[in-house]
């Protein structure tokens, strides 16, 4: 009877927080383990809510993936280290980013980024947004092609950051 009604409180608890957002397998795992659940019944859930196909790591790196390019477009490298941070699979990492339009995310973001930037020297606004965009995980050729799109009459950029 009580493991029956911790089974019950586990699939509970673990819709309650996948109402809220999607989460990856690992996430609600570790979540449900810091509610105080044991590994039994947490087994149970996850194999139900994924039978069930509440539970997809496919589904929830897609969703992340939209969200970041609409929020804060990334590169593939911080997306990539975001989805590994939150438990999905190697696997499933590369087959959702091999459609993934990294040059124009990187224009995009650097767009939105060049409105900001102050500087008094367009070499200066250049490099602010070099370093900006490295940092949100752009590789440096999809770098390369933003700024020389937004800067035409922009010289060779031979320093990646």
């Amino acid at each position: 009877m009580r493991d029956s009604f911790l089974q019950q409180s586990a699939i509970f608890y673990a819709l309650k927080l996948l109402g809220l957002r999607n989460h990856s397998r690992r996430e609600l795992e570790q979540k449900l383990l810091k509610k105080g659940y044991d590994a039994g019944s947490i087994d149970e859930t996850m194999e139900k809510l994924a039978n069930r196909g509440v539970l997809d790591d496919r589904a929830f790196g897609m969703e992340l993936i939209r969200s970041r390019s609409r929020r804060k477009p990334a590169g593939k490298l911080k997306i990539a280290a975001e989805l590994r941070k939150k438990g999905v699979a190697e696997a499933i990492i590369d087959e959702l980013l091999k459609e993934y339009d990294c040059a124009a995310l990187c224009l995009r973001a650097a767009e939105k980024k060049i409105r900001s930037l102050h500087e008094a020297t367009e070499a200066g606004r250049k490099r602010k947004l070099e370093v900006f965009l490295c940092n949100r995980g752009f590789a440096w050729p999809e770098i390369q092609g933003a700024i020389r799109q937004l800067f035409t009459t922009g010289s060779d950029f031979e320093e990646p950051c």
